[in-house]
């Protein structure tokens, strides 16, 4: 009995202290802020931007995609009844689904990796990931299946649309990060998941406050005097606006957009236009300070909860390095919220050096 109870210590012990040697393994994060739309046309630089995260190795990828729990737990957003329009759309189709879609899921990634032309495959994999809110990886297998598509023969071609519907209604934007920059480097990388880092439990909030701050601002613009000081230093504000447009849509001609969005003036721009000005203006005679703190406030919320699933989901997964793929209005946010969390290293993309 001694000796059991000794045993018993030793394991337990040992579960204890692989636990804390896993909460407490040092993260490094290299930071990618992009463009949610390069155009359809897109003259950017993509495979400078690839090769310069395939040099940083990192052991996974992360998206702005919802997990499926994240997903299931949140009563609504933005864009739930989309999502829900889409869910509904697949599971219209005239395909019977396996009763273990956890099984089809771990085997059809086996087969994948060994054939990766397994076209029908893909396609149950993909609309087993659709249907799971596994959201991101499901993008990812409908991406691959978007490359291979023009030589599907006639049997691929209808199999496509019994098991996901007509092409293009599950994936049709080939113009954001995903299909240009983030699923390339997955496969350069030689892997086949993106983890998922969005938070939107805050978005009901974040979009209340928002709606009341975009009122206010538009009240307070039309009593604003030109020639009073208050008018003189939005004036001020709107020529520096101007400034920095007039640089980001130079940087986007010449197929820069990803390093002018990765940079200070990048970051300030974005910061302007995407949150009036956020507290540039206060001190001004009647600008709706209390509104502007609180939508600031909500979008924190949902920048904390990112950085956060990013530090632990890398962790759980045994990840030491990671590159994160996120809109660059969060990019400033996320990485000084990173920096504050103790064994995270965080590397800006412009400053990386490819070590």
């Amino acid at each position: 009995m001694k000796t059991l109870i000794t045993t018993a210590i030793l394991l337990l012990s040992v579960f204890i202290s692989g636990y804390a040697q896993k909460a407490d393994q040092p993260i490094e994060v290299l930071m990618i802020g992009t463009s949610h739309g390069y155009g359809k046309k897109p003259v950017e630089q993509f495979d400078s931007i690839i090769n310069k995260a395939y040099a940083f190795r990192p052991d996974a990828v992360f998206g702005e995609w919802l997990s499926g729990a994240d997903y299931d737990a949140i009563p609504d957003y933005w864009n739930k009844a989309n999502v829900e329009r889409r869910l509904a759309y697949l599971k219209s189709r005239p395909y019977a689904d396996t009763k273990n879609a956890d099984k089809l899921i771990r085997h059809s990634y086996e087969l994948l990796r060994e054939h990766p032309n397994f076209h029908q495959v893909r396609m149950k994999l993909a609309r087993a990931l659709y249907l799971k809110r596994d959201f991101g990886n499901a993008a990812y297998q409908l991406y691959r299946l978007d490359r291979a598509r023009p030589a599907f023969g006639d049997e691929e071609k209808a199999a496509y649309l019994t098991i996901l519907g007509v092409p293009d209604s599950l994936y049709r934007n080939r113009t954001n990060e995903y299909h240009n920059i983030l699923f390339p480097l997955i496969d350069k990388l030689g892997q086949d998941k993106i983890l998922p880092m969005d938070s939107q439990r805050h978005d009901v909030a974040w979009s209340a406050a928002w709606g009341k701050t975009d009122s206010l601002i538009h009240t307070w613009e039309k009593g604003l005097d030109s020639n009073s000081v208050d008018g003189k230093r939005y004036m001020a504000l709107t020529k520096r606006t101007n400034e920095l447009e007039q640089a980001s849509n130079k940087a986007s001609s010449a197929g820069n957009a990803t390093a002018y969005f990765n940079s200070p003036d990048g970051d300030e721009y974005l910061n302007i236009m995407n949150f009036y000005g956020a507290r540039r203006m206060f001190g001004a005679a009647g600008f709706p300070e209390a509104a502007m703190n609180e939508m600031l406030r909500q979008w924190q919320f949902r920048n904390d909860d990112m950085a956060h699933n990013v530090v632990n989901r890398a962790r759980a997964a045994g990840a030491k390095r990671v590159v994160v793929g996120v809109g660059a209005n969060h990019r400033k946010m996320m990485v000084d919220i990173l920096r504050t969390i103790p064994g995270v290293t965080v590397h800006e993309f412009n400053s990386y050096d490819g070590k």
